[in-house]
This record gives C-alpha cells, sequence and structure tokens, in this order.
C-alpha cells in the first residue's frame, strides 16, 4: 500500500519553541492533551465527554523504601494510573526511570487506552512508573524495590484483573519479578500472563512499515537503542529490507527509505531527517512540534498509537494489516494524517462505549 501525505497538517501544533525542553512528564501529558482537543474537535465530542476521557479513572502514588546492600535505606516514589476500564480491564507496562513522574505516567496511560481501543481488543489503559535509575541499583536491590511496588499498588491493580508489567526495553527480571509477586495475592493471575513486551512492540511496528510500503529493497535505519529497536531491525530484516548502519550511531540524516525511531527526537534533529516514511517505535518520540516539522517535509508518520495497536495482535497478522488499513482509509477519506486518523479511530470507540455505558 503505497501512502500518501494529506494536504492538511497537525492543527494547533506549538512553533517557535522545542517542548523537550520542559519536563519529560509535562511534554508527554501537554502533548497528550492537545491531541485529544484536536481529536474530540475532529469527531464533534462535546466538553463533558472530552473531559471525561481526559481524566483517568484512578491514579495512586506510593512510597517505596529501597534497602541498600550497606544498611542505607531510601525512599523512592512509584506511580500506577488506569485511565480507562470502560473497554475491559486496565493493562500497560511499568517505566523505570529517574524522571518518571505521575503526568508522565498518566499520558503513557491515556496512549495506551488508545493503543488497545485501535486494536479492537476488550482491555482499557494503564501504565506505571518508578522514580529510579535501575543501573544505579545491584540485582537484589532492584528486586526489592520492584516486589515492593508491586505490593503497593495492589489496591487498585488486585481487583480489576491487571497484571503490571515492565516497559518493552526493561531488563527481562523485572517482568519475572512483577508477575511472580503479583500472582503471590490471592485470586490474581499467573506469572505467564505477563507478555513478552519487546517482541509484541516490535511485530507492530514491523506490520505497519511492511503494509505502508513494499518491503523488498527497502533500506531502513533504525534511531535508539534497546531490546524493541534490535529486535524490529531483525524482524524487517527477514521480511527483506536492508538494514542501513549509522556511523557513530546517527541514524537521522541518512539517505533511507524508512527511518525507525526507538529513542525520542527533539525539534532540532527531526530537521536532519531525510526518510519519507518514519515510524514510531516507542511511545512519544516526536512531540506535536515535530510532527509538524515532518509534516511540512512531506514525511508519512507512523504513529505510536497504531504501531501500538499492531503490537496488541502480536502474531495475529492478518488482524493488524487490518488495523492499519482502518486507520489508513479513514486519513484518506478525511483528509488528515496517519497520527491524527488513529486517535479518531480509537477516541471515537472508547467515546462510543461511554455513551452505551452512561
Amino acid at each position: 500500500m503505497t501512502l500518501t501525505v494529506p494536504s492538511t497538517t497537525p492543527a494547533t501544533a506549538p512553533t517557535g519553541h522545542d517542548p523537550l525542553r520542559k519536563p519529560p512528564g509535562r511534554q508527554a501529558l501537554d502533548a497528550a492533551l492537545r491531541r485529544l482537543d484536536e481529536t474530540a474537535l475532529l469527531l464533534g465530542l462535546d466538553d463533558g465527554l472530552r473531559a471525561m476521557l481526559a481524566t483517568p479513572r484512578r491514579s495512586l502514588t506510593v512510597s517505596v523504601p529501597v534497602r541498600r546492600a550497606d544498611g542505607r535505606t531510601d525512599v523512592v516514589q512509584g506511580f500506577r494510573v488506569q485511565h480507562s476500564t470502560v473497554l475491559g480491564p486496565a493493562r500497560g507496562g511499568t517505566r523505570f526511570a529517574p524522571s518518571a513522574d505521575l503526568r508522565e505516567v498518566t499520558a503513557l496511560a491515556m496512549v495506551t487506552t488508545w493503543k488497545h481501543a485501535l486494536a479492537g481488543v476488550p482491555y482499557g489503559g494503564a501504565r506505571g512508573g518508578v522514580r529510579v535509575d535501575p543501573a544505579s541499583l545491584e540485582a537484589r536491590e532492584l528486586e526489592r524495590v520492584t516486589r515492593r511496588y508491586v505490593n503497593e499498588i495492589m489496591t487498585i491493580t488486585g481487583s480489576d484483573g491487571e497484571v503490571p508489567a515492565p516497559d518493552p526495553d526493561s531488563d527481562e527480571r523485572l517482568a519475572a519479578w512483577m508477575a511472580d509477586s503479583h500472582s503471590a495475592q490471592p485470586g490474581c493471575p499467573a506469572p505467564g500472563a505477563v507478555p513478552g513486551e519487546a517482541v509484541a512492540t516490535a511485530f507492530g511496528v514491523a506490520t505497519a512499515v511492511l503494509r505502508a510500503l513494499e518491503p523488498r529493497g527497502r533500506t531502513v535505519a533504525v534511531h535508539g537503542s534497546g531490546e524493541t529497536a534490535r529486535l524490529t531491525s531483525s524482524r524487517l530484516a527477514r521480511e527483506g529490507c536492508r538494514m542501513v548502519a549509522a556511523p557513530g550511531g546517527e541514524a537521522l540524516g541518512l539517505d533511507v527509505d524508512v527511518l525507525v525511531l526507538a529513542a525520542p527526537v527533539t525539534v532540532e534533529q527531526v530537521r536532519r531527517v531525510r526518510a519519507p516514511l518514519v515510524a514510531e517505535a516507542v511511545d512519544g518520540p516526536l512531540s506535536p512540534a515535530a510532527d509538524l516539522v515532518l509534516a511540512e517535509a512531506g514525511t508519512v508518520v507512523l504513529p505510536d498509537v497504531l504501531t501500538g495497536a499492531g503490537g496488541v495482535l502480536v502474531s495475529r497478522p492478518a488482524l493488524a494489516a487490518r488495523c492499519f488499513d482502518t486507520v489508513a482509509a479513514t486519513a484518506a477519506e478525511r483528509g488528515i494524517t496517519l497520527r491524527q486518523a488513529a486517535w479518531a479511530v480509537a477516541v471515537g470507540r472508547v467515546a462510543q462505549a461511554h455513551g452505551a455505558r452512561f
């Protein structure tokens, strides 16, 4: 399927500054709410419904003690947000990072709701965060933090069938510790309920890229590192794409057919992009301002909501392809970008479910 860039560009995208200079949590939530506002306007949603969609169902902040190997005890903050459960139990990963905060987790939970809705699976969106650098902890210390965090958030996860999992690029040990701690509670799912997030994400990104163009002879570069970047590269290579290595790790300026973003980029960095097709492989690598730069350059963007929806449908390529085709058809029919179309389809489904319930 060959994609064309619609004549319209993202409305109300900010100009004159780079939102990545804001704290990451504020930038992420500002972007998610701005895109929701644009989608609500596109769909003609009333203010009350828009406010309901913008407001998480549950938010929790917890204190997590860190008992160090030398006997010291530090305290870090943990967060869990369930954005919506109108379509089913909330699900979503947990990010361990020194910059994690409640605003970032809220934004990620909202986007996860749209991914599940777009995929057509019976789940809502949830995300978690622990404000700590895993690299600063010894293995035993990290295990204590992980298990204590899971125990603390059981007040909102234990009764809803939710299984907390780490984000795709997290250490696989985190998944085992989280699942084991969760399943130790009466009536909670077994550890096997935690999926291979990086594998699923790579599947979703690759499916969208392959659906957007004929892979044979196409060149692809990946910006960023980590498990998602590695698995996406591997899958695209198996499908006939030629992976182009970036000297010094700089992939953004390469003259390739597809650029996969597995790490955030600034507006200044985006101006160097030469690829006609850009695929988001992580949550929110492009700010609205960066999105606008690419739109003005005629670059087609496969947004995280779309690639993530394909990841939810891992091992079901026919359904993932159908999901892409729905978004592409909506974009063509309305004359809007793929990001706007993906949000319109997903938000519309959640809004419809709210209407039926309330």
